[in-house]
Order: structure tokens, then sequence, then C-alpha cells
């Protein structure tokens, strides 16, 4: 009899504890002073408190406070990210509910422990306790990405909690728990929201799943469906935006870009459907709405994250928490405030926007000057190029605004870190059977050395000296300083000789054939700097020379009309008309039906390479065109 009633005090004891924890942690979860190390001090407390019930036998009375006790541990547990004793505190407590039954486990397999607590509790008011520890076992396995498992335990006969299909989806989704529950026993999330929570997290897993295997009508079915179900406000948009990716990928893009409206009416700070618009505006060709995003998109990430827009998240268990999937990290991941800065720079420029671009490109600089670090890319997300490229791109971005001494000094910044780590000489590699075709182009060049890294970061060096001298070059021939001009075409050119390309068994007479967009690259700026050096002979009255470059220029990097156009001047002026007559004609018959080269395509080269022989950049030889015709003129008249 007394021992009756010890057991019945602890248990109002215990019981009492459990609710004052759960109390105390109810009164102070929306506390902004709520941080990692109190969640971790409530999660120690309702730990012991479930270490000293389970320090004495468990007994049929005892059953529901356990379970109750060890479900609000797991929930502490689970949004710590504790996973490293969940198994065995679980384990152990639905073994102890089963010995009070007076059952005895075969195994201590969770599968069989579930199935065999299923069958035995049904009926009985610890079967509200054991489902909603079946919620957060779901939610455990579903953090840890082990949705068969959970399936697994369910397809064995049960009775209330079943589903003809044994899906555990249908299963979690058929449990109905009371709202006002259990109030003798304080839980510290409400089952109910668990279990909606749960539900509509495992869909979003299954429509990522799909998505990673390209089952994309698979994969909107599922994101269709956790859109009917109930949702935290900042879920309910990324799935929205999850929706419009899909449909997107369909060829859908009007109900895309829909759908990503919808996430924004839901939460205005869903910064993904802000740059998944501006992508698909990007591929549909509408240049204004891209670059409305991205503006859009610029304010939203520069600006402080706005409370409101978690205001109605579970506070001890977020969706995040148990959303793992890198696949859905990177498709709602946004670039940081530099990178939006520089798509939106990019993209004017790219657009001829030039004005623009030079303002967003100064601002760019100068918050990377302020953040004193080099930014680098991040596995998985939108991401900024490395920073001598940006720089590069700001130095275009002057030189066609005409602000030719800005172009000088950005140069210059690039050269002070990368002229003094320029290797003397570096030999590259590219084995024969492993050249691409021009289609593959923007693969990574195979290229060989002591280490490959090393490799590409040497080749780095010498292209990011060579750009700047070219570009220093150009800044100078507009300047009309041809002198200073051609010093800055030759240290690029020199810079680029460096680099000596070689097949495996023999010598690349093509270093662009097949070997990616750095060789590429570096095959262009060496054209492009001949080009410029000899216009600069041709115009200071070394004729011999600029026609010497000229042609080395055009034998490196065929097509560039500009080029063509001072090599025919150069022949002129040497008193070879007939010559240059000639090849002014061969250049406009062949100028219809030849094809524009893979490495002159819009984005295939770096961007301050695509454009400085068109738009403005050079001028054409005055008067080329007029003498070329009448002399053409004259010889029809004869």
């Amino acid at each position: 009899m007394d021992l009756g009633i010890r057991s019945i005090n602890c248990l109002d004891i215990w019981t009492e504890e459990n609710n004052d924890i759960i109390k105390k942690w109810k009164r102070n979860e929306r506390s902004p002073e709520m941080q990692q190390d109190a969640r971790k001090r409530y999660y120690s407390d309702i730990h012991k408190l479930l270490q000293k019930i389970q320090g004495v036998p468990c007994v049929p009375g005892s059953v529901r406070l356990e379970l109750t006790v060890l479900y609000n541990t797991l929930l502490f547990a689970l949004s710590l990210s504790a996973f490293t004793e969940w198994r065995v505190l679980l384990t152990h407590g639905l073994v102890r509910a089963l010995e009070a039954q007076g059952c005895h486990p075969a195994g201590s397999e969770l599968t069989v422990l579930w199935q065999t607590a299923l069958q035995i509790f049904p009926g009985t008011k610890t079967l509200s306790c054991l489902q909603q520890l079946l919620c957060v076992q779901g939610a455990l396995w579903l953090c840890s990405d082990q949705l068969e498992e959970l399936t697994d335990i369910l397809s064995g006969p049960q009775k209330d909690v079943a589903a003809a299909s044994g899906d555990m989806l249908a299963v979690i989704g058929d449990l109905r728990f009371s709202i006002e529950g259990n109030t003798a026993l304080s839980v510290a999330m409400a089952p109910g929201e668990l279990k909606e929570l749960v539900h509509i997290c495992t869909v979003t897993t299954k429509g990522v799943r799909a998505m990673e295997e390209g089952k994309y009508p698979r994969a909107l079915l599922a994101f269709q469906q956790a859109l009917s179900l109930p949702a935290p406000r900042t879920l309910l948009a990324q799935l929205h935006t999850m929706t419009g990716i899909c449909l997107g990928k369909l060829g859908r893009t009007q109900s895309a870009l829909q759908c990503f409206r919808k996430a924004l009416e839901v939460d205005f700070g869903c910064r993904s459907a802000l740059y998944q618009s501006s992508l698909l505006y990007g591929q549909l060709g509408n240049t204004q709405a891209e670059m409305e995003a991205l503006g859009l998109l610029h304010a939203a990430v520069s600006l402080p994250a706005c409370g409101d827009s978690s205001r109605d998240q579970p506070p001890l268990l977020p969706p995040e928490s148990l959303l793992h999937s890198s696949t859905l990290t990177r498709l709602l991941a946004t670039p940081s405030p530099p990178g939006v800065q520089h798509a939106l720079a990019h993209r004017c420029l790219q657009s001829h926007r030039i004005p623009e671009a030079v303002e967003h490109y100064l601002d760019l600089l100068t918050s990377l000057q302020a953040d004193g670090k080099l930014l680098v890319n991040t596995g998985g997300s939108p991401s900024l190029p490395r920073i001598p490229e940006i720089y590069l791109e700001a130095a275009f971005a002057m030189l066609k605004a005409r602000r030719l001494w800005d172009t000088v000094a950005i140069c210059e910044e690039v050269l002070s870190e990368t002229v003094d780590l320029v290797p003397e000489r570096l030999v590259l590699e590219v084995p024969v059977e492993e050249q691409q075709g021009p289609d593959c182009a923007t693969q990574p060049a195979p290229l060989y050395g002591r280490s490959r890294e090393s490799v590409v970061e040497r080749l780095n060096l010498v292209l990011w000296t060579g750009a700047s001298y070219l570009l220093q070059g150009q800044a100078y021939s507009h300047i009309k300083d041809h002198t200073e001009a051609i010093t800055h075409f030759t240290r690029s050119i020199n810079a680029l000789l460096k680099v000596l390309v070689k097949s495996k068994d023999s010598w690349c007479g093509d270093p662009g054939q097949g070997a990616g967009v750095k060789l590429q690259t570096l095959r262009t700026l060496k054209s492009q700097a001949l080009a410029g050096r000899g216009v600069c002979f041709l115009l200071t009255g070394r004729h011999r020379e600029a026609l010497q470059d000229l042609q080395l220029g055009l034998q490196a990097s065929p097509g560039m009309e500009h080029a063509e156009l001072w090599l025919v001047e150069a022949l002129w002026q040497l008193g070879r008309k007939e010559e240059a007559v000639s090849r002014w004609r061969t250049r406009n018959q062949s100028s219809a039906h030849t094809p524009v080269l893979q490495e002159h395509k819009p984005g295939f080269l770096p961007v301050y390479l695509q454009h400085n022989l068109q738009n403005g950049v050079c001028v054409e030889p005055e008067g080329l065109r007029k003498k070329m015709e009448d002399l053409h003129c004259r010889g029809a008249a004869t």
C-alpha cells in the first residue's frame, strides 16, 4: 500500500515538473532572447526528467507520462539537431512501454517495436501518446532522409492507425488529435501542428526527389498537393516557387511566372521567387522585366531581414529544420548583395545600357573594397565570379562609356595583384583524345601539369594580366596616345606568349580547338592585342609592322571584321592596292555566308572580350569604304 502511494506521488511530482518546464518554455519561446543556449537548457531539463522516470520500472499507469516526456525530449533534440541519441531514447522508451503491458519484444529494431506497439495499444488512452510520438519519429526520419523507414513500420496490420496502401503519408494524414489534447500533460508543440508539418514536409521532400530525378510532372503534382495542406507562410511561398520552377522546366513559362507572383503575394520576403523570375525573364529575352526583378531583389537582399515573414512559423520546429535537401537549398538559393549587384551590372553591360552598368560596377567595386577580402564561389548557390574578372568587366564598362582614365586605373588595380605572380613559362598539355569540339567549349579544359588546380590558377593570372594590358592599350588608343597604347599592347602580347599549348604527343597548332573557354580566351586576347597594336602601328606610319600584326591577329582568331578592315587599309597604305581591293571583295562575299564563330557568340567569352571590336569601342579606317567603292566602280567602268 505504501509502495502504491509513493508511486502515485512520484507520478504527480513528475507530471508537475514536466508541466512546469513546458510552461516556462511556452512563456519565453517567442522572446528575442530565446537563443540556442536557452533551448539547450530546456532540453537538458526535460532530458533529466526523462532519466528520472526511466530510473524506476515502467508500470501501466506511468506509460502515458513517460511517452509524453519522451515526446518533449525528442522535440527539443530535433530543434537542436541533436540526432546522436534519438534512436537510443526512442528504442528504450518503446521497449519500456511494451514491457509495462507484459510484452517482451523479440528484438530492438524500431520497425518491430513500432508494429508491435501499434497492435497492442489501440483503443487505449495511451494511443494518443503513441501517435504523437509516431509524428516525432516521422520528423526524425525525414531529417535523416529515411522516408522508407516509416513506410515499413506502418505496413503491418494495425487498427485505428491504418491505411489500405500502407503509405506513411496516408497514415499520418489520418491521425486525429484533440484540439484540447491531454490538459493534464503539457507538450512543447501540439501534436496536430507537428503532424501537419511532417505531412507537408514529407510531400515536399518527395517533390524535391522527383526533381532530382528529372521527373518534373511528378514533382509538380507533389508540390501542388503540398499547396493544398496547411503551411507556414514562408514554406507556402517556397512551394509556389518550386511549383514555378517545375512549370518553367516543362516549358509553361507564363504559368511559372504566375507562381512566382503568388509566392511574392504570400511572402514578399521570398527572395528566391524574385531571383527565379529574373532568370526566367532572361530566358524569355524580356530584358526590362529581368532588370526590374533584379532591382527588386537587390533592394530586398540589401535590407535587413524582416521579422514579420517568420512570425507564423512554429517557434520550436520551423519547416527548414525538417527539409535538409541540398537540391532544395540550391534551387531556393539567391545571390549575396554583391552577387545581385554584379548580375545587374553584367546584364546592363550585355544589353548596352552603359551608364547604368557603370554606376552598378562602381557601387560594386566600392563594396568589394570595403569588404577587404576576396569573395570566392560557394558550392550550389549563385555567386560572384573571381574578383579580377569583376574588375575587368568594370574597366570595359568604363571604356564603353569613354571614361578612359578610369579604365586605366581599374586595370592597374588588377595588375598590382597579378603581374608579379605571372609564371615565366607555362606549358599546357591537352591530350588529343580529350579535346572537345566547339559545341563543348563551355566545359572545363582538360589541362595537365603538376596539378590541375595549380595550372588553371596560373593560367588565370596570365589571362587577367593580358586582359588588363589589352584594355589599357585600347584606352590609350582612344586618348590618341599611340606610343603608350603600343607599349601596353606589347605587354599584353608578351604576357600571353608565356603560355605554350601542346597536345599530348605533338605541338597543338590551334590552341583554341577543343581546349575549352580558357584557351579560347587566351587565343582571343592574343589576336585582339596583335590587332590593336597593328592599328596603332598603322596610325603612326609603321605600315609593315602593322600589316604583320594584323595578319597574325587574324591568323589567331579569323573573322574579326574590324581587323579585316584595318588589314585592307594597311595593304592600301603600302601601295598594294590590287591586293587590298581583292581582299575587300573576298571579305564582302564571304561575310554574308560565314556563320558567326562560336568564340564570338555572346556568353562564350568573358564579357570584356565579346563586344570590344564593335559598338563604338574601335573605329573603322576613315574613308576606307569610300576608297574601295570608288576604286571598284572605276574598275567596273573600264
